[in-house]
């Protein structure tokens, strides 16, 4: 009797043990400190859903704006930004042309904001539209202007604004501040170097707070011949590959968000430029595989030698002697939600699949999945995901219905999008 009751005992213990472990990894709570005022958020490597119950995010492509042939206003030409007005709109801007289109919530042109040149509403090298506390749609242009250009959302210019330092990509908080980054070159004949440095600016473009600070070194070739051109080309192309590099946004609460994947961290900071949270998660480094140098090789082919002119054997030759890093950073990128979650690109392999990392509005890592879908320039707005796509070597800016799922008894079933408001100072 005392043998059979063991026996029972023993394989009802281990039947809890495998159903526990079948409905979800077990994993560490999220571990939360606070030391001078900064709350440190720490994950563990295994999300861990409010619920215990595993979700994540579906997308179905609804709009498609570009067309390789056709009307000239949906060609795009190979560096394109874009954003999405609170009804909808569409603003997109063609880095080559010079302007900035605007489509309504069907994809129909509607009109063109802007134009070469360097008169007022005119633009050099314009940046991502943006819209200001007021909704007015504004660009920065860093060229030999150095300015900011505001127009409300019917394309009409409204003011100018003078940048006295080469400030690029700039984003405007609610109190004037200016978030941005520039670069000073040091020219030596022994090898230049260029000094970028992120950080908040006041009114008067004034640094207020510097958030991140980095030094790339460029070497002259060692020789004369055609070897030695590939190897400095092959070096500076390395020089970034699978490098880490900085995102930052400001949410509509004027928290700053930045990152910068030598780990994986997360900084937030207060509209002045104080350092209030770190969410920090364990992770295991991704290798860099075949599918990845492609990319990379790609990327290169549109960002670098379309302005360059070398024979494709040279081109070739530079791909040979790049020396790529066995790991990829710890993320790629991220993006804000509308309900406050932190939408982290862990992995990109396009356009076969997207890793991602979420955590909620506080940093608590709550799941982890894969989707398909680009993340050029991905926003959250209005309920939907809009990016930037790249198909047959042409841009089309796709909105994407974003459906929020939750799996239950052996299945994905659909759940209401939690709509949280954001806390003050979180």
């Amino acid at each position: 009797m005392k043998k059979s009751y063991l026996i029972f005992l023993f394989f009802t213990i281990s039947a809890i043990i495998l159903i526990g472990s079948t409905s979800y990894p077990l994993c560490q709570e999220t571990k939360i400190e606070h030391h001078n005022g900064v709350t440190i958020i720490s994950n563990q490597k295994t999300p861990q859903p409010e619920t215990g119950i595993p979700i994540r995010l579906v997308f179905t492509e609804e709009l498609s704006i570009g067309v390789e042939e056709g009307e000239e206003y949906y060609m795009f030409g190979n560096r394109v930004y874009f954003n999405v007005d609170v009804d909808g709109n569409f603003y997109v801007n063609d880095w080559d042309k010079k302007c900035i289109r605007k489509f309504d919530p069907d994809g129909k042109y509607l009109l063109t904001i802007g134009r070469p040149g360097q008169g007022p509403g005119e633009f050099q090298n314009v940046w991502h539209p943006r819209f200001d506390k007021n909704n007015n749609l504004y660009v920065s242009d860093n060229a030999g202007s150095r300015r900011i250009s505001v127009f409300n959302r019917r394309g009409e210019f409204l003011k100018l604004i003078r940048v006295p330092i080469d400030l690029r990509d700039i984003t405007i908080n609610s109190q004037g501040y200016y978030l941005g980054y520039y670069s000073t070159m040091i020219e030596d004949p022994k090898g230049d170097s260029a000094t970028t440095v992120f950080g908040l600016f006041d009114i008067k473009f004034q640094l207020l707070r510097e958030f991140h600070k980095t030094t790339r070194e460029f070497k002259p070739p060692t020789g004369k011949g055609a070897d030695s051109r590939a190897q400095f080309l092959a070096n500076l192309l390395g020089d970034g590959a699978f490098k880490p590099t900085t995102t930052f946004f400001i949410a509509e609460d004027d928290l700053i968000y930045f990152g910068f994947p030598d780990s994986y961290e997360i900084k937030v900071f207060s509209p002045e430029g104080k350092l209030q949270k770190l969410i920090q998660r364990e992770y295991d480094p991704i290798k860099v595989g075949k599918k990845h140098i492609q990319g990379f090789i790609d990327i290169q082919e549109n960002e670098f030698f379309r302005f360059t002119q070398y024979p494709e054997d040279m081109k070739e030759k530079v791909y040979e002697l790049i020396e790529y890093p066995k790991h990829k950073p710890a993320y790629d990128s991220f993006t804000l939600m509308e309900n406050g979650w932190i939408f982290v690109v862990v992995d990109y392999i396009e356009p076969e699949s997207t890793l991602i990392d979420l955590f909620d509005r506080q940093g608590k890592y709550i799941a982890q999945f894969e989707a398909i879908i680009p993340v050029q320039n991905l926003i959250f707005k209005n309920g939907k995901a809009y990016a930037l796509a790249i198909e047959n070597d042409y841009r089309y800016v796709k909105r994407y219905g974003c459906e929020f799922q939750e799996y239950k008894k052996n299945k994905w079933i659909r759940k209401d999008m939690p709509k949280l408001p954001r806390e003050k100072g979180t």
